[in-house]
């Protein structure tokens, strides 16, 4: 028997950071942030529609390096939702990030049951790129170090975030990834496998 999946938000909330010195935060400009918004459906319910608000506001006030919720409403649906900033980078940084990427995914992911943002923020004294063959290798390497840990998880929670060092010059990477806690083992690990390769082809080759 097909369980009915459970609905969710998920986000990312990323700052990514190849150099040091972080410049004072300021309103990102429209060539700093991106999103994407999955083709799973739309929220039926007003209610989880304030259940995914009030979520994002336990994201802006309980920053940490990563910061998770989750709510199930018992009825086969609920919340799941995460932001992740580099360790590296002060509060008062990653809560800027944060506070400036919730409603910019809302906005344009506005009923979606999953939907991902992210915010670029500007630095000072930046390293040389990476190529794009080193980052596709640095983001196989990292997806393989999460994704057992995920997919581990119980029916609570099977989320994990980490990060690894790629390239010349040892450039910091940091991810996170997440599935639906009712997720079978099987099923988390092919969702997993299958954004991994999403990635590539939207991201790391350009």
């Amino acid at each position: 028997m097909e369980t009915k999946p459970l609905i969710s938000l998920i986000i990312l909330l990323q700052a990514i950071i190849n150099c040091v010195n972080l410049a004072i935060a300021q309103k990102p400009t429209p060539d700093q942030q991106a999103f994407r918004c999955s083709k799973n459906g739309n929220f039926k319910s007003d209610d989880l529609i304030k259940e995914r608000d009030a979520a994002f506001n336990v994201l802006y006030k309980n920053i940490q390096q990563p910061i998770y919720t989750g709510y199930d409403s018992g009825n086969g649906e609920g919340i799941w939702s995460y932001a992740l900033c580099p360790p590296n980078i002060k509060m008062e940084a990653c809560r800027e990030c944060v506070n400036n990427t919730m409603p910019y995914l809302k906005q344009n992911c506005p009923k979606q049951k999953e939907g991902v943002a992210w915010t670029v923020l500007k630095t000072m004294m930046c390293m040389t790129p990476a190529t794009a063959a080193e980052l596709e290798k640095g983001v196989n390497s990292l997806a393989d170090k999460l994704k057992d840990k995920a997919v581990g998880g119980d029916s609570a929670k099977k989320y994990e975030s980490g990060s690894i060092t790629y390239g010349p010059g040892s450039r910091a990477l940091y991810g996170s990834m997440q599935c639906l806690p009712h997720m079978a083992k099987v099923q988390c690990r092919q969702c997993l496998s299958d954004a991994t390769t999403r990635i590539h082809n939207d991201c790391t080759k350009s």
